[in-house]
């Protein structure tokens, strides 16, 4: 029997930085997908969770989980380049946990990063890399307007250190 529960979808704050850590080691151990490994951010709540709260106050980050109870299942973030000739670029990346592959968790979470984008007067383009392999997310972006744009050869390796080539793919935000 399959028991249904309720995701909602909200912006980070900083109670759920270790959450948000929590759901990038799960990501990084359930799927070579992710570039990240497992120690990427670790002893940094307390840092995340001051980004978290900091983006209420710009126009240039957005951080949106998908969660059950208090527990982060997926999450889609936007980071605008720093650089002032760049800054109308949305660095954009998206995790959802393995468990929950395949109910529309992504394409909600892409749904709503694209509007924040759209919305968002700072932000004229998206931009992403994924990795050529990865199918499944490649169909959703480019379901979503993301275009590849190029291929990094040798961009990312597994574990065991294979190299992967990995697409940059954007799309520009009007």
């Amino acid at each position: 029997m399959k028991i249904e529960q309720e995701v909602f979808f909200q912006e980070a704050r900083s109670e759920d930085a270790e959450g948000f850590i929590a759901l990038l080691h799960r990501g990084a151990e359930d799927s070579d997908f992710l570039i990240l490994d497992q120690d990427y951010f670790a002893g940094q709540e307390a840092a995340l969770g001051q980004v978290f709260d900091n983006s209420f106050q710009t126009s240039g980050s957005f951080y949106l989980l998908a969660k059950i109870g208090q527990k982060p299942i997926g999450a889609l973030t936007i980071k605008a380049d720093a650089h002032p000739r760049m800054n109308h670029i949305g660095d954009l990346f998206m995790l959802v946990a393995k468990d929950y592959w395949n109910q529309g968790i992504g394409q909600i979470l892409l749904e709503e990063g694209i509007r924040w984008a759209e919305e968002t007067a700072s932000i004229r383009r998206l931009e992403l890399t994924v990795q050529k392999r990865n199918s499944p997310a490649v169909h959703l972006y480019e379901k979503f307007g993301f275009e590849i744009e190029g291929t990094k050869q040798r961009g990312a390796k597994t574990k065991d250190g294979e190299f992967l080539d990995v697409y940059l793919m954007g799309k520009l935000i009007d």
